[in-house]
């Protein structure tokens, strides 16, 4: 393989080495694979798109002529790939060896002169866009002249998809689907797909089997090249994997449900406008504006004062709804409320200042835990109001076409007019779309079906980010959608962790309970992610989102546990000792006759202890008990429930040190005092630690019929 050619000895002075070893990797297997596809797997908003401008550039050196780069049907992405691609090559460009056009805008009777260069193409994935790219193909002739390189980018987006045949009620492809596939039969081409939410590809049969005896290429990977990230890449683990990343406890801010259908339509029997400035109705998207507002200016004290730059300005999405009137409604309401700031602003008011200073006390918290300098609140207050009063804060609606191309830069990302600037859309914010200096982010979308793809796209808050920005940085959800997304990284990253190990052949393992209350393998496709939990080495498993019962009421259940554990460790509760299985599930479900459950996302008594008859393989289960702790039953940074009632450094290193052979049971004793929350009574906590020998897998206590 050529490695210095004229295009790839120019731009590989642009990559680490890792990701050159990926291009190279990718560029040798197309050949290996022929017309079957190479999936380029990477990380949402990791740098996906500068490893396949790599990958074109050695293509090129080594016979390719031709690039095609399908993107999602999205003007913006389009012109958001189309500009990229200009920038990148640029000098070649100037030198006359390349030529780059979006497929709609290719001018009229090309000469040679201009077919002889090399070509990139990029296409919308649309059925306008398609059927024009392959007229360009056979009108000039490029399936015999050219050998062609197809980038599909957003691979798992319109890409694959089936439908039944009301006449024939066999399967045909989608029209788009359709129009890919007629365009790799087009061309002598090798095939490669770029996406970071991969399953629905490897999830293919190996060959399809479609009416009327059509012909079609593989869509299911034939092999994966991963694409590296680069360091400052923020994902998944930073917002919910708490034991990766403890500083992840200032991000979340909690919002109420009822908050989401006040800001989704207009009802001034629920809700009037005018209030919006005091009413706890829509406490959450209040706070998410001021906090967002406050974090800007501190970070533009942090850059010396001035708010000129584009380090000094930041953005802010709203993502709840895909409906117009919902962003019109939203709008309306941030408008409301930027014009009562400016109100306040002007009155110098007391209210602002108050609003001022919660904001600065919660945002201090993670400054400070980030070593950065805090800002004076005095400096603060000043900086906040000005920005108000001299209008630094901008809103945009980004939910069409139009309203989308107006507002992007010249490089194809969204254009921050101001040093605040605050975007309300929808489906049209996520996949591929940058949003440069993101600091706040209000999500709402709760679809009847989470799918795992989708809510991953619109995780607008992964990408590089600097570590001041995360000091600031906030993320507003509901408790539930918050657990839920929890959940769908913890998926990601399982899955994700199986292609670099090379183990996805294997798979991950799915286990439920049958009608006999044993642990059995079952498919994947029946489970939903509702009520599925991810089991791995060293993970902790812990109900959150309950009150106890009152003293009165719990209390025999409670002693009934002492009684367990003092016979099992000479008369002593507080230990670490081993007891048996049936006695671990025993207990487990003491206690959760001591509980009241209050979030739906809380594991409930039968996942507990399907889970503990897995993994305890031996019939024993490590126990590592405490007693007399404090915890309180909400957290410090946010209404949100307490979660972790060990100590890291000290109690769950001893749990994760014992958790061996056999899982770890931590029963923390709390003493429950009304001061913490709680209702005064004595109460245990259990965690399970999850052995280090353990195969990974996906388990629920039901199984979906």
């Amino acid at each position: 393989m050529n490695m210095n050619g004229e295009f790839f000895s120019v731009k590989k002075e642009e990559y680490n080495e890792k990701t050159l070893a990926c291009i190279e990797e990718a560029v040798l297997k197309l050949d290996e694979i022929e017309d079957k596809p190479l999936m380029m797997l990477g990380k949402i908003q990791s740098g996906k798109t500068k490893s396949f401008i790599g990958v074109i550039s050695l293509a090129f050196d080594n016979g390719y002529d031709l690039a095609v780069v399908l993107t999602k049907n999205s003007n913006a992405l389009a012109k958001q790939t189309t500009a990229r691609m200009r920038q990148e090559f640029a000098v070649f460009r100037d030198e006359d060896i390349i030529e780059i056009f979006d497929i709609m805008c290719i001018p009229p009777n090309m000469s040679k002169f201009e077919l002889d260069k090399k070509l990139i193409i990029v296409v919308k994935k649309e059925h306008n866009n398609l059927p024009r790219l392959i007229k360009f193909i056979q009108d000039y002739a490029l399936d015999k002249e050219k050998k062609c390189l197809i980038i599909d980018d957003e691979a798992d987006f319109s890409s694959i998809g089936y439908e039944v045949n009301k006449d024939t009620e066999e399967f045909d492809l989608r029209k788009i689907a359709s129009q890919i596939n007629d365009l790799r039969l087009q061309l002598a081409c090798r095939f490669i797909q770029v996406t970071a939410t991969p399953y629905s590809l490897y999830l293919q049969p190996e060959t399809i089997e479609l009416g009327n005896n059509s012909e079609t290429r593989p869509v299911k990977p034939a092999d994966t090249v991963l694409v590296p990230y680069g360091d400052g890449y923020i994902g998944g683990d930073y917002y919910f994997d708490r034991e990766k990343n403890p500083l992840g406890e200032y991000l979340f801010h909690t919002i109420d449900e009822k908050e989401l259908e006040i800001i989704k339509s207009s009802d001034r029997r629920r809700f009037k406008e005018e209030e919006v400035l005091v009413s706890d109705k829509v406490e959450g998207l209040r706070t998410a504006i001021i906090n967002f507002i406050i974090g800007g200016c501190i970070r533009i004290i942090q850059n010396g004062g001035k708010p000129q730059g584009k380090r000094n300005k930041f953005s802010f999405i709203i993502h709840t709804e895909i409906s117009k009137a919902a962003h019109n409604r939203q709008e309306n309401l941030i408008s409301e409320l930027i014009e009562r700031l400016e109100e306040e602003a002007k009155l110098d008011s007391k209210l602002l200042e108050n609003f001022i200073d919660r904001g600065y006390e919660d945002l201090i918290e993670s400054i400070d835990k980030y070593g950065f300098d805090v800002p004076k609140l005095e400096d603060v207050r000043e900086y906040v109001k000005k920005s108000i009063k001299d209008q630094w804060i901008t809103k945009a609606i980004v939910n069409s076409e139009n309203d989308i191309n107006a507002l992007l830069d010249d490089d194809g990302q969204l254009r921050l007019r101001t040093p605040l600037n605050i975007f309300i859309g929808g489906q049209i914010l996520d996949r591929g779309i940058t949003i440069a200096n993101l600091i706040g982010f209000y999500y709402g979308r709760s679809p009847q079906k989470m799918q795992q793809d989708t809510v991953l796209q619109h995780s607008r808050m992964y990408g590089y980010r600097s570590r001041e920005d995360l000091a600031v940085t906030r993320f507003y959800t509901t408790r539930d959608l918050y657990s839920r997304m929890s959940k769908i990284n913890d998926f990601d990253s399982k899955l994700r962790e199986d292609f670099e190990q090379g183990k996805f052949e294997k798979g991950v393992i799915f286990i439920s309970k049958d009608e006999k209350g044993r642990i059995i393998p079952c498919s994947p496709e029946k489970i939903k992610i509702s009520n599925t939990h991810v089991l791995k080495p060293g993970k902790t498993t812990t109900p959150v989102g309950f009150q106890t019962g009152y003293k009165s009421y719990i209390k025999k259940d409670i002693e009934a546990i002492d009684r367990i554990l003092m016979n099992n460790n000479s008369g002593e509760i507080s230990g670490n000792f081993k007891i048996r299985k049936e006695e671990a599930c025993e207990i487990i479900s003491l206690i959760y006759k001591t509980v009241e459950i209050e979030s739906d996302n809380c594991i409930d008594e039968k996942a507990f202890i399907s889970l503990i008859n897995y993994l305890s393989t031996t019939g024993e289960v490590n126990v590592y008990a405490r007693t007399n702790r404090k915890i309180a039953r909400l957290r410090k940074t946010s209404r949100y429930y307490s979660d972790m009632p060990y100590n890291r450094d000290n109690d769950l290193r001893q749990a994760k040190e014992m958790a061996v052979t056999e899982p770890t049971l931590m029963l923390m004793k709390q003493e429950g005092s009304e001061e913490n929350g709680w209702r005064g009574a004595e109460f245990y906590w259990p965690v399970v630690v999850t052995q280090q020998n353990v195969e990974t897998a996906v388990y629920t206590s039901e199984l979906l019929k």
